[in-house]
């Protein structure tokens, strides 16, 4: 398939959506008994400005037209003069009907209507004049072959091979390609990466299985000692019969433990053969999916060449278009994100930024301006570099819109730095343009990209360029899903940050948080910032911050230049995870950008860091940080308890917990080795003659490993000899216990002291 027909294809699409959000949204508003419409009114211009957008990439003049005079009617509605009422509403519908009727002609390869009459119809309702008739039925111009050709090859198919297919009685090969929904990809991505969360949850059904076959093994053993006691003891009481008797019993009920105990252990080998293979196919999967994703940006963006040609030529202006790395690849999802930011930025440099060809001569510039457009992969992002070498941003006309708003006033204006009036041109509603046209002047453009942009936690920034000119930068991860987060705790929950906002992380003393003017700033070496909780930002009712030992930890979150810092309860750790699109509070705006699913079932909400930043330059107020010292949580100590005795084990355990102790328990020196090191424990309590490695062979290797050597070691025997008891002690042992004379009360008191 061309460059031309994955254009048209991708319109088709996209235009329904628009038209559906529009239709809803308008339905919204007409039926709303409160509140502005202020902001589903916004929405409608914007979907009508992507519209016009779209048409235009393809050559659509005729959907350009009516999306235009949409975006004059919604400007109006907006501004108040026109009344949004069932008669604005039905001429919205009508033209979107309009559209829908020609581009579904138009991609059934038949001759589409005719527009001038839904255009004049709109247009008449603008000035307040009646509508005028429909014309009668004609015969419209034909639809060149070429176009014809093309939407014919552009119609979806849910298995038509995109590449040129194989006679009919040929099967299709294994390299060829079909077409499938993005949409559809998207859901297979989010369904192996819940499928690999379930996979590793099979970790703990193996521990749990590994645990059953120790139980086994040690009842086994148990029991046999039980067999061989009871035996002698009937034998001992003079009854043959009796003992025969029990004889046949006990190795009967042996037999059955001794089966129990070889289907728990083929079930769990078989478990953890299944879960290791399910784990490493999910993630296969996933990895499957992600690469499927990933498009060169040329599906989306090679026809933007033409397009700015185009429009260049129609405002009379002169440009050479530069496009580069559109071999670059990235997740389809991110780069249909960026396609309206995109066009945008491009419109923007043609309004403002590119002068005409007298102008240029005058200035001693080429009559042809440059404009490029640029992608490359950096750190792991996707950049995308935009810029013209035109007259740049002019700050004066800036300072001045801004006081013609009123949210300056002069002198305050001129005292504006040239970040805050960077800021400003994204805001919106804020244009420099006199009149609307075409391009420009409504004020939508950059606050759109910026929206848009921050939505997929990406940046976007003006950066300098020499000697003359503009230069925007839009830096996005290469997937919108899947993403390296940190988490923090705040109020007992979990919130996860992508670590591409994070500046830095601070431990600072309370006292290093100061007021200025009202608001709470950090100064961190000579930088002050503004300084929040993170509470507080997300209305999470009580906003101190809960700290120990005086201690704030601080999150440093950036957005281009700006730095602000945020202040939590605790930071957690860092994590790969796939950010699922969940809904949230209303009260949190567009600070959550999804969720993640955590190990034990439950959600951590995933912040936008781009829009936490913006939050604290538009806060008019920002409430001042306060702390509360974190009560001193008692850690309970934690005792591991290693023998190869049952009974044993289960005595000590119960005496320990009973005295408010944390119990761990090991059969063996192996087993408490493997658990030392991955477990934290305060105390081993340990026998001496056991299987594989004994409590004396324990204790050496505990005390030749330098990260467990301070580790104390009790050690509890039925072994009474002189000899035994100096050899534990000089192997490093902190006491040692004989098991015959053993005193729950002298255990417990040697333990407190060691403690």
């Amino acid at each position: 398939m061309g460059i031309r027909e994955r254009l048209l294809a991708a319109f088709q699409v996209e235009y329904q959506e628009h038209l559906e959000a529009i239709r809803k949204l308008m339905d919204e508003l007409v039926k709303r008994k409160e509140g502005s419409g202020i902001a589903q009114l916004d929405e409608t211009f914007r979907r009508a400005h992507s519209l016009k957008g779209a048409a235009r990439a393809v050559d659509l003049m005729p959907v350009e037209q009516l999306a235009h005079k949409l975006e004059t009617l919604f400007a109006r509605m907006r501004s108040g003069q026109v009344k949004l009422d069932r008669d604005s509403a039905g001429v919205v519908n009508r033209t979107l009907d309009a559209v829908e009727d020609w581009v579904t002609a138009f991609a059934a390869g038949t001759t589409p209507p005719e527009t001038a009459h839904a255009a004049a119809v709109i247009e008449a309702f603008l000035e307040g004049s009646p509508a005028p008739e429909p014309p009668p039925e004609r015969a419209a111009p034909q639809v060149p072959a070429e176009i014809l050709a093309a939407v014919a090859a552009a119609a979806p198919s849910p298995v038509e091979p995109v590449c040129q297919p194989e006679p009919p009685k040929v099967p299709l090969v294994a390299d060829e390609t079909v077409r499938v929904r993005a949409i559809h990809l998207d859901r297979l991505l989010r369904t192996s990466n819940e499928l690999l969360t379930e996979t590793m949850n099979q970790r703990v059904v193996t521990e749990d299985l590994l645990d059953v076959d120790r139980r086994l093994a040690e009842l086994d053993k148990n029991w046999r000692r039980l067999r061989k006691l009871s035996a002698s003891i009937a034998r001992e009481l003079g009854d043959p019969e009796r003992a025969a008797q029990l004889e046949r019993q006990a190795e009967a009920l042996e037999q059955q433990v001794r089966v129990a105990s070889r289907q728990a252990r083929l079930s769990r080998r078989l478990q953890q053969r299944t879960g290791w293979t399910l784990r490493q196919l999910g993630a296969e999967l996933q990895q499957e999916v992600r690469d499927a994703r990933m498009v060169p940006a040329e599906s989306v963006f090679a026809g933007f060449r033409k397009m700015v040609r185009d429009i260049a030529k129609e405002a009379g202006k002169q440009v050479e278009v530069h496009v580069l790395g559109l071999d670059v690849e990235a997740d389809r999802m991110v780069l249909q994100g960026l396609k309206d930011p995109v066009m945008h930025l491009l419109r923007n440099a043609l309004a403002h930024g590119v002068e005409v060809p007298a102008e240029r001569l005058a200035a001693g510039k080429p009559s042809e301006a440059q404009v490029s457009l640029s992608f490359a992969v950096t750190d792991g992002r996707l950049v995308m570099l935009v810029e013209d070498d035109g007259r740049g941003i002019d700050f004066g006309r800036v300072r001045a819109k801004a006081v013609e708003l009123g949210l300056f006033n002069e002198e305050e204006a001129a005292e504006l730095p040239r970040q805050t009036l960077v800021d400003l041109i994204f805001d919106p509603g804020f244009s420099t343009n006199q009149a609307v046209n075409d391009l420009s002047g409504r004020g939508m453009g950059l606050s759109v990209v910026r929206e848009t942009v921050t939505m997929m936690n990406g940046t976007v920034e003006v950066l300098a360029r020499e000697p003359q000119g503009t230069r925007f930068r839009i830096s996005l991860p290469l997937s919108v899903s899947n993403q390296r987060l940190f988490l923090v705790g705040c109020q007992g929950h979990s919130y996860a940050i992508p670590t591409e906002g994070i500046d830095r992380l601070y431990r600072v003393p309370a006292e290093a948080v100061k007021t200025v003017e009202g608001k709470s700033v950090v100064f961190l070496g000579n930088q002050q910032l503004p300084l929040l909780s993170l509470a507080h930002l997300l209305a999470l009712g009580e906003t101190a911050v809960k700290v120990s030992r005086n201690v704030v930890p601080l999150v440093v979150l950036k957005n281009g230049d700006r730095r602000v810092g945020v202040a939590v309860d605790e930071f957690l750790s860092i994590r790969e995870a796939l950010v699922k699109d969940i809904g949230v509070p209303a009260a949190m705006g567009t600070m959550v950008a999804g969720g993640m699913l955590l190990e034990d079932g439950a959600v951590a909400l995933v912040l936008n860091p781009f829009e936490i930043v913006e939050t604290f330059r538009k806060s008019g107020s920002i409430r001042v940080l306060t702390t509360v010292e974190k009560p001193p949580e008692r850690r309970v100590p934690v005792i591991l308890v290693v023998d190869d005795s049952l009974t044993t084990r289960t005595l000590e355990k119960s005496i320990l917990e009973a005295h408010g102790y944390i119990v761990r328990l090991a059969v063996d020196g192996i087993e408490a080795l493997s658990k030392l090191r991955a477990e934290n424990v305060d105390l081993v309590i340990s026998d001496i003659q056991m299987p594989r490695l004994d409590g004396f062979g324990l204790l050496q290797a505990i005390k030749g490993d330098q990260a467990l050597k301070k580790m104390p070691v009790i050690l509890v025997s039925s072994l009474e000899a002189r000899e035994d008891r100096e050899r534990g002690l000089s192997l490093g042992a902190d006491a040692y216990v004989v098991k015959r004379k053993f005193d729950q009360k002298e255990l417990l008191e040697t333990i407190g002291q060691i403690l």
